[in-house]
């Protein structure tokens, strides 16, 4: 039996598009990160019983952290899907929602930045301290690689979700997303 394609009047298919992959990439981005909040939620949740009150009011702050970043992440995960499928309803919230991490990348970043030398002296006062420890050097090493590694993506991300939120305002995509009936 052939399959048949309904034509929508307004949707013209444009072959490869940039934005598209941007979308994607922030959509598994988004999963990931809640596949890593969930983790750590329920670490915490295991934990729970062995804790004295003093660190179970910690460890429920970190709880609250968790769970309003899992949110997000899932909010995130909808826009995303929505404007994979070209829904209007998406379109204008993800342009938000690009703005926001925008925001979130240059505070956040910003912090990191003002504990660069802190962070530096500390670890390199570790690495002085452990001697021939392979493992905790190696430990020490890594979480300075990651640092760097952090600050160098979110620099990366700004530009690009910047572009994301004004392609998505363009005409052109516009024209791409079907309105509800």
């Amino acid at each position: 039996m052939p399959v048949m394609a309904r034509a929508e009047s307004g949707i013209a298919p444009r072959g490869f598009a940039a934005w598209r992959v941007v979308v994607w990439l922030l959509l598994l981005l988004a999963a990931f990160g809640c596949v890593q909040y969930l983790s750590h939620a329920q670490l915490l949740w295991a934990q729970r019983a062995s804790l004295s009150p003093t660190d179970s009011i910690a460890m429920h702050r970190m709880l609250a952290w968790d769970i309003g970043y899992l949110l997000a992440a899932f909010a995130l995960i909808v826009l995303c899907a929505g404007c994979i499928l070209r829904q209007a309803w998406a379109r204008a919230p993800l342009r938000v929602a690009a703005g926001v991490l925008v925001l979130w990348a240059l505070v956040s970043g910003g912090m990191m930045l003002a504990q660069w030398s802190q962070f530096d002296h500390a670890s390199a006062d570790a690495l002085a301290q452990l001697g021939h420890d392979a493992v905790l050097r190696n430990a020490v090493v890594h979480a300075r690689r990651v640092y760097r590694i952090t600050l160098a993506l979110k620099a990366a991300a700004i530009p690009v979700l910047l572009w994301l939120a004004w392609r998505l305002g363009t005409p052109a995509v516009r024209m791409q997303f079907r309105h509800r009936r």
